[in-house]
């Protein structure tokens, strides 16, 4: 293999995730070793071989080895916990990463040339740790992450360099385990995010939550007793088939279950079939659609942007293929959404074009083939398309702020310094002074979120300034600075000014890795399955 370093764009999903690269002056969306183009957020542990199934093989087995598989661990991301995976357990980083792999080796074999370097992508209400646990997951991979960017950012980036023209762009992102929007102005190559919203914990799996507790009502009145969903291998049976009913729904006006053997809690097993209509599945997942829209609706009021505002809407996440979601949005525009682009791949090859204005060189001027499939062909203009170098300007999706007030009354507040929505970079600063008297150090908290009171904030950390000589609070004064790079990465500073003690950290959030666990868990990281 060669070494030569190529832009390589990765969108890191909840059920499934692409990888695309840019060669020869075209932009390619890179399939995986059985020709597929979107390879399935899947890890499955064997037992037999002592290796690990990414992909398709991984969610093969989701049904027959249901203990020894992990799916929609984008959903745990940030989080402080362990997975089991064959007789060791692994953080959420060290499964993306084994995903991250799988992506990788596939790709070099396909090129056959080395990768080091690439741009992940994240849903954009992803918070600190959420960043941070994506960035380590490239890591561990044995990747340079180049820069993080937003989900919708990128699709908008790759939607921008198709015309010179300016445009508000609103962005719809409902993917497997995510919900974003955003309102993007795209002007001569400027891609300037306005603002964002959304939930890091609503997408297309609450939809399968949703069918599947169907099925469990209409196998309860069909034979007196509900499903056994205590055991793994009923519960994966049953969201198995509710996705395959949600996927064959997007182009079918019905489905039909077909489930044999079915255990249930009375001990007894159960043959059922059952018609599931696309009216039904629209009533029963009315839920979590209405939810996007909810939040579509205050976003763009807190925004100032009325739907007429909009010139175009972009679709981005598998889960946008739902009528239902695809009339819902219709209906709130007033204009049919650019169905002609493909939501799965966009984001990976705004992604790519991101990485080749990290590597500093020119963004590919011809359009990619494969962005749109022939099934989803139309008159629409090409993507990626006229060459220019486009700029990026993107926001910070939740407020920043610190943790004020005085420990003798024991009153605390949100003071909020670089607010949501904010262009990044961004920095500031805030003086205060020590929350007691005669203090030698002073705990600084930093939060973020959108919230005006505390409690309702994510802690992201906390540091400690000291030691320095102790006065009376009002007599000390530290000076607070945050910077916020284009990457929605915190870092801090605190200084005691009147004695010049400062104590500086790049926020490193409750579960932050040190370099040598990141090799560790690395090293650690059971053989991928050829």
């Amino acid at each position: 293999m060669t070494d030569t370093s190529l832009p390589i764009g990765i969108d890191l999903g909840t059920s499934n995730s692409v990888i695309a690269t840019a060669t020869s002056g075209d932009f390619t969306v890179l399939e995986n070793k059985r020709g597929d183009r979107k390879t399935p957020s899947v890890v499955s542990y064997d037992w037999e071989s002592n290796e690990v199934f990414v992909g398709r093989q991984a969610e093969n087995r989701a049904v027959s080895n249901p203990e020894d598989t992990i799916q929609s661990i984008k959903r745990h991301m940030g989080e402080d916990e362990t997975f089991p995976l064959g007789n060791e357990t692994h953080r959420p980083e060290s499964i993306s990463a084994l995903i991250l792999q799988k992506l990788i080796q596939d790709a070099e074999a396909q090129l056959n040339q080395s990768l080091e370097n690439a741009v992940i992508t994240v849903p954009a209400y992803f918070s600190e740790k959420q960043r941070k646990a994506t960035k380590k997951a490239g890591e561990i991979a044995g990747i340079t992450v180049d820069r993080i960017i937003s989900e919708p950012t990128a699709a908008c980036l790759a939607y921008g360099l198709q015309s010179s023209s300016s445009k508000t762009v609103f962005v719809y992102d409902l993917g497997g385990g995510t919900f974003d929007c955003s309102v993007v102005n795209i002007t001569d190559g400027v891609v300037e995010v306005q603002g964002v919203d959304g939930d890091a914990d609503l997408g297309g799996d609450d939809y399968d939550g949703l069918v599947v507790s169907w099925l469990i009502d209409q196998i309860e009145q069909s034979h007196g007793s509900k499903p056994d969903v205590a055991d793994p291998t009923v519960e994966s049976r049953l969201f198995e088939a509710a996705k395959k009913a949600k996927h064959e729904l997007t182009s079918l006006k019905s489905t039909t279950f077909s489930l044999p053997y079915v255990e249930l809690e009375d001990g007894s097993t159960a043959n059922f079939e059952e018609t599931l209509t696309r009216d039904t599945f629209k009533q029963i997942t009315a839920g979590p659609t209405q939810e996007t829209l909810d939040i579509t609706k205050d976003f763009l009021r807190d925004t100032g942007v009325s739907p007429a505002d909009i010139d175009d809407v972009i679709l981005v996440g598998g889960s946008t293929r739902m009528p239902a979601i695809r009339n819902a949005v219709e209906q709130l525009f007033g204009q049919k959404p650019r169905v002609g682009i493909n939501p799965d791949t966009i984001v990976a090859l705004g992604a790519t074009a991101q990485a080749c204005i990290s590597q500093e060189i020119p963004v590919p001027s011809s359009t990619p083939t494969a962005i749109t499939p022939k099934s989803e062909s139309s008159s629409e203009e090409s993507v990626l398309g006229n060459g220019s170098q486009p700029v990026l300007v993107d926001v910070l999706p939740q407020t920043v702020g610190v943790k004020l007030g005085d420990a003798q009354t024991k009153e605390f507040y949100f003071q909020p310094l670089i607010m949501k929505d904010e262009s990044i970079p961004a920095e500031t600063e805030v003086s205060t002074t020590p929350l007691e008297d005669y203090q030698t150090h002073s705990t600084f908290e930093i939060y973020q979120g959108n919230s005006g009171t505390l409690e309702e904030n994510e802690l992201v950390d906390q540091f400690t300034l000291g030691p320095y000589p102790p006065k009376e609070r009002e007599e000390a004064s530290h000076r607070i600075s945050i910077h916020i790079d284009a990457e929605g990465i915190i870092h801090v500073e605190a200084v005691d000014e009147q004695h010049d003690i400062r104590e500086g950290i790049e926020i490193d959030a409750e579960f932050e890795l040190s370099d040598s666990e990141v090799q560790e868990m690395k090293d650690d990281l059971p053989a991928l399955h050829d």
